[in-house]
């Protein structure tokens, strides 16, 4: 944080008010490219209450198109032997913008809803739709059709842009395009970033810009809703924590990084989002996550960032060809999703040699745009299991800590969500009246530094004793013959729930359940020990989000003892 924080005056608009103006009737304030300078990104903190804010800051998403004009000719999106330079890109842009007005009739504050797998399309559709002022909701690829309906009935958008598979969801009568028809416009745009046109620059940095679902394992999804200073304030930390403001960025500044996540996710739109800003090339795998593709990606196009989760990370360390491969251009490796255990920090540093120190783990959640703390690979090998700082703007807080400090942590934003949308009961059981964010993780904070213990509601009960699923997943993690491992709670007659570990044991692995639970004994309490065992060479059932779907573990945990 910067060493000097003032108060600034400005009152922050009310959440209800925010999400219940009426934009469609709203004219937009225009903006062509040509009258903006290049803008400076500031780093002085100061407070506008209730927050912690960058006193120079972009207020509106489309004006982060004007700060990456300057990247021109430099390749921006690849996807196979597909690639679009920053000026492809926004000419597409410019064009698909000018068909959603002209074509589709959308309007400011109209909603967009993005049904589509990654792809140079979903990009531009998301960028088009938010240049005319549109809020834009990227929607869960992998959907069941009870859920796309449900996310229909909720947004009400007025226009749905999806790919063929996904767009068989939706119901008749809903508008939609086909992200095959918006191929030809993307590929035969031209004219550059002056192509853009007008942006739609109207309104305060706390309106509705984005609807971005949760990726819950139990319930109906719900839509966290973005302002434009949440994303914003989110990119805006990590650019200033990396020493990479725009303003400060050479011309020929900018790296290759893999994004193996969805777009729709808020991890995928924050790669997407400092891959524009930083003048990037923003790799795209083609078709599902595939850990040989990986690979190969990183190799043929000397990939130097790979923002990943633990999962899929051991899934690629696992691959057979993995020693095969020239991976000398790695440099950085983001984790997220979960807890770092210090075997796959080192394991990861061995595969890719060049990442030593620079595997960073980072921690955060949809509700919150992102990112609330992370740790560097010196600070994890210093301080195994942290998660680290928080970044420059947050404000973490533990809850009602018990005697060793653990508690519920709570954190406080400017990238925080305005609220779920449409779902006032919800917004209020996670937001409290200090505008904290209630993460419902378990932790503690040491001289700065916060590690995650578990999740307050990942919990099993057993006997009346609460476990963490996750701890007892870490060190079953620390076996040598265990590559993953979910530890849900299951029924028990006598004891409410019992402790169950589903894992995935590694090729030519010797350890059967005598010898994990004896394991186990060693180095867990006797309650958390698992007393139901689910011993497999197959991969665990994971959820869209890259971890375990333990809702769907619990259903096809056999019954009849490992």
């Amino acid at each position: 944080m910067s060493s000097s924080v003032r108060r600034a005056s400005g009152i922050r608009a009310s959440v209800s008010a925010a999400m219940s103006r009426e934009y469609s009737s709203a004219q937009p304030m225009t903006c062509r490219l040509s009258a903006m300078s290049r803008f400076e990104w500031g780093d002085e903190v100061v407070r506008e209450d209730p927050f912690l804010v960058y006193a120079q800051r972009r207020r509106r998403l489309p004006q982060l198109l004007l700060d990456a004009a300057r990247w021109g000719g430099k390749v921006h999106l690849v996807q196979g032997e597909r690639e679009l330079t920053f000026d492809d890109t926004f000419a597409a842009i410019g064009a698909v913008a000018r068909h959603l007005r002209e074509d589709h009739g959308v309007r400011p504050g109209d909603r967009v809803l993005i049904l589509a797998a990654n792809s140079p399309e979903w990009v531009v559709s998301l960028w088009a739709g938010l240049a005319v002022g549109a809020i834009v909701a990227p929607g869960n690829g992998w959907w069941s059709e009870e859920e796309v309906e449900h996310a229909l009935r909720l947004v009400e958008p007025t226009l749905v842009i999806g790919d063929a598979r996904r767009l068989e969801k939706v119901a008749a009568g809903t508008p939609t395009i086909d992200v095959a028809t918006l191929r030809p416009i993307v590929d035969g745009a031209t004219g550059g970033a002056a192509a853009l046109g007008e942006l739609a620059l109207e309104g305060d940095e706390t309106d509705p810009a984005l609807i971005v679902f949760t990726a819950g394992t139990t319930g109906l999804p719900k839509g966290a809703t973005l302002a434009h200073r949440s994303w914003i304030a989110t990119m805006h930390q990590s650019l200033a924590v990396s020493r990479r403001l725009p303003h400060t960025l050479p011309d020929d500044a900018g790296f290759v990084s893999l994004l193996t996540g969805p777009l729709f996710h808020i991890g995928g739109l924050q790669a997407l989002g400092l891959a524009l800003l930083g003048g990037g090339k923003l790799c795209f795998l083609e078709g599902r996550f595939d850990p040989g593709q990986v690979l190969e990606v990183i190799e043929k196009h000397r990939v130097e960032v790979w923002g990943a989760i633990p999962t899929m990370t051991i899934r690629v360390l696992e691959h057979p060809s993995i020693g095969e491969r020239d991976l000398s251009s790695m440099r950085s490796v983001p984790l997220g999703g979960a807890p770092v255990s210090p075997e796959l920090l080192e394991r990861i540093q061995q595969a890719f040699p060049n990442t030593r120190r620079r595997v960073t783990n980072v921690y955060g959640m949809t509700e919150t745009s992102g990112t609330l703390a992370a740790a560097s690979g010196r600070l994890m090998a210093e301080h195994p299991g942290t998660t680290g700082a928080p970044l420059p703007l947050v404000e973490l807080v533990i809850a009602e800590p018990d005697a060793d400090g653990v508690g519920e942590v709570l954190a406080r934003t400017p990238g925080q969500m305005l609220g779920y949308w449409r779902d006032d009961e919800a917004t209020a059981g996670i937001i409290d009246a200090d505008h904290f964010v209630h993460t419902g993780d378990l932790g503690r904070l040491v001289d700065g530094r916060l590690s995650i213990t578990g999740r307050s509601k990942d919990i099993v009960i057993r006997g009346g004793e609460n476990i963490a699923a996750p701890h007892v997943e870490s060190v079953l993690h620390e076996h040598p013959d265990v590559a993953d491992v979910a530890v849900v709670g299951l029924p028990h007659p006598d004891l409410g729930e019992e402790v169950a570990a589903a894992v995935r044991l590694r090729p030519g692995a010797t350890a059967d359940v005598e010898a994990l639970t004896a394991y186990a004994r060693e180095r867990l309490a006797s309650f958390s020990v698992p007393s139901a065992w689910w011993l497999s060479d197959d991969e665990l059932p994971m959820t869209d989000a890259g971890k375990a779907d333990k809702k769907r573990l619990r259903a096809i945990f056999p019954r009849d003892g490992a």
